[in-house]
């Protein structure tokens, strides 16, 4: 289950408050915005990366769907299979 772009950002300011109230980062409130907004752009680029990897992986299946159900096998597990080699050939780490 992905996880929406807003919980995202809650994460990364939850990251950002603890690692610099936390004394990980020193530099104060300013510094919390700085460090806040790095950590949403990583957090929302990788989710946007496994989106994109999703779909290319339900593009291949798409066209296999009838041959996976009728050879007894389950699509879910078709598409997990191939989005971890597509996530490994893109070297994400999911």
């Amino acid at each position: 289950m992905r996880i929406q772009d807003q919980h995202l950002e809650h994460i990364a300011y939850v990251m950002a408050r603890q690692a610099v109230r936390g004394g990980l980062i020193e530099g104060g409130e300013a510094k919390e915005e700085k460090v806040f907004t790095i950590i949403k752009r990583v957090l929302l680029e990788d989710a946007k990366k496994e989106r994109e990897v999703e779909e290319k992986a339900h593009a291949l299946l798409k066209d296999h769907v009838r041959d996976i159900e009728t050879g007894g096998l389950s699509y879910r597990k078709m598409f997990v299979r191939v989005k971890e080699k597509l996530a490994k050939e893109r070297n994400l780490v999911l």
